[in-house]
């Protein structure tokens, strides 16, 4: 997953990345800011526990979460709250995962 500043989008034709997650090894198929645009969680439908959620600002993926234990088996969906307190994953088993995200006091 590469991530651009938006003004070089429009200024050239092959805008640089200022940072590449390369977290995950295999086709991003789930790509999804939360409404602040200070998070971005990406996944994969193919790889078991395929999923990363990186903090836009500082550039980093969180490395706590998720866990080898975290059950998310195959991604197919995520999405974030309108307030960004939790993030609810959907799964290849049609269970519907909600985590609270405790940075944000709002749910």
């Amino acid at each position: 997953v590469n991530l651009y500043e938006t003004a070089s989008l429009f200024q050239s034709s092959t805008p640089v990345a200022i940072k590449e997650f390369l977290n995950l090894r295999t086709a991003i198929t789930e790509l999804t800011f939360n409404p602040h645009s200070e998070m971005l969680c990406f996944a994969s439908r193919y790889v078991q526990g395929s999923m990363r959620v990186a903090h836009v600002a500082s550039k980093t993926v969180f490395p706590n979460w998720p866990t080898a234990k975290t059950p998310l088996n195959f991604v197919q969906s995520c999405a974030f709250s309108p307030h960004s307190g939790f993030l609810a994953i959907g799964n290849d088993k049609g269970r519907a995962l909600l985590y609270r995200m405790n940075h944000y006091s709002r749910a």
